[in-house]
């Protein structure tokens, strides 16, 4: 049986709490505003004030400031007999660890807790996170599947585990987790892009547009939109290609990708006119762009402007001196103008650099041919046909 408190203690522990919870609240707006100096002495004063707990929720707080020296003092300092104080301790320690890149010391702690506690889903996240510090993707899989058994509908736990496999190459296990985010909360516009992104690489391009459709609808931003138009043209359907990439350009005039990836769909329609001035607007955004000056001057051969074209070519030329197909499009530009001999030493240095370029052979056998070289044209065309 306890004694019952004088009203003067009484007074003095009421004091005490409405101190505590001032310094509590201003340290909260200091590090709302920006000043974190002045939050973490807040925080560290009340960290170090006398409790019958331990302060878990302030040393929270000062993690989250990433005043990782101040908490590892506090919580190595702790002694405490309870076992669920012990795994939280363990924990609050595991990322202070962590946020000094003391791994090692952060996995021992985590797996102590998890230890005591695995049932706790977020101590299998720490341990994922430890896992990717070292660079072992697999075991982060393992330990991100253990929190999903403790925790199986968190659509971030399994979205986060389909951006591991995404990264490393694991499509059709991305695929699947991402469609798991999808069905848990199906209207995250993010959920529904990333799943869109693995049928692309997995080549399902129905099923993509689909993805890329809900993302769009579930406020993706425009370049969803144009991830979606690049998706219906790979697919043949080009108007709503048009379409949506004209939606993007409607909200961002200048997405680069749309204007670079619009203008060639122009192009491929002989809208050579509408191609060229979405690409003088891509080069206005960025200029060094080698592809981007391939298919300006491919624009501008189908405009009769060869000349400047072929000062389009070699700018692109200087940025990605061998590339294929900057070479071969160069020689077809002087063919047209009749440099025969420029156009041959141009095709001669596409063949050293792809000797199976078929169509190269092919030019480097008309120019012959035009030159009246029917030999070195005959080789050229049969080289030609073997290849193709």
């Amino acid at each position: 049986m306890s004694l019952p408190l004088t009203s003067e203690v009484k007074q003095e522990r009421s004091s005490l709490k409405n101190l505590n919870l001032w310094n509590s609240l201003q340290a909260i707006w200091h590090h709302r505003i920006g000043k974190r100096d002045e939050a973490i002495r807040n925080w560290v004063d009340l960290l170090n004030q006398e409790s019958p707990k331990p302060r878990f929720k302030v040393a929270r707080y000062l993690i989250e400031a990433q005043a990782y020296q101040e908490v590892r003092d506090y919580l190595e300092g702790l002694s405490c007999d309870q076992i669920d104080d012990l795994a939280e301790i363990n924990n609050l320690l595991t990322q202070c660890y962590l946020g000094q890149g003391l791994i090692p010391q952060a996995k021992e702690k985590i797996e102590q807790a998890i230890q005591t506690k695995p049932q706790n889903a977020t101590y299998w996240d720490l341990l994922a996170d430890c896992y990717l510090e070292q660079g072992d993707w697999q075991a982060a899989t393992r330990a991100l599947d253990n929190s999903l058994r403790a925790a199986p509908k968190n659509p971030e736990t399994i979205y986060r585990l389909g951006i591991i496999y995404a990264y490393h190459g694991e499509y059709l296990e991305a695929l699947r987790c991402f469609q798991g985010s999808c069905q848990l909360r199906p209207r995250q516009s993010l959920y529904w892009e990333m799943k869109a992104e693995m049928h692309l690489h997995l080549d399902q391009l129905s099923d993509a547009c689909t993805s890329f459709d809900k993302a769009l609808r579930y406020g993706g931003t425009p370049d969803i939109a144009a991830r979606l138009a690049y998706c219906y043209i790979q697919s043949g359907q080009v108007k709503k290609g048009i379409q949506y990439y004209e939606f993007t350009l409607k909200y961002e005039p200048d997405h680069y990708d749309a204007l670079s990836n619009l203008a060639a769909v122009y192009q491929n329609k002989d809208r050579s006119l509408d191609a060229l001035k979405l690409l003088e607007r891509a080069k206005n955004i960025y200029s060094n762009d080698p592809i981007l000056l391939n298919n300006l001057a491919y624009t501008l051969v189908h405009l009769g402007r060869v000349r400047k074209a072929q000062e389009y070519y070699h700018e692109a030329l200087e940025l990605a001196p061998n590339h294929p197909l900057i070479l071969y499009n160069l020689s077809v530009c002087l063919a047209r103008k009749g440099n025969w001999q420029e156009g041959i030493d141009w095709l001669n240095k596409l063949m050293e650099i792809d000797p199976h370029h078929s169509a190269g052979w092919a030019l480097l056998g008309t120019i012959y041919d035009q030159i009246e070289n029917y030999d070195t044209a005959i080789d050229c065309f049969n080289k030609a046909l073997k290849l193709a």
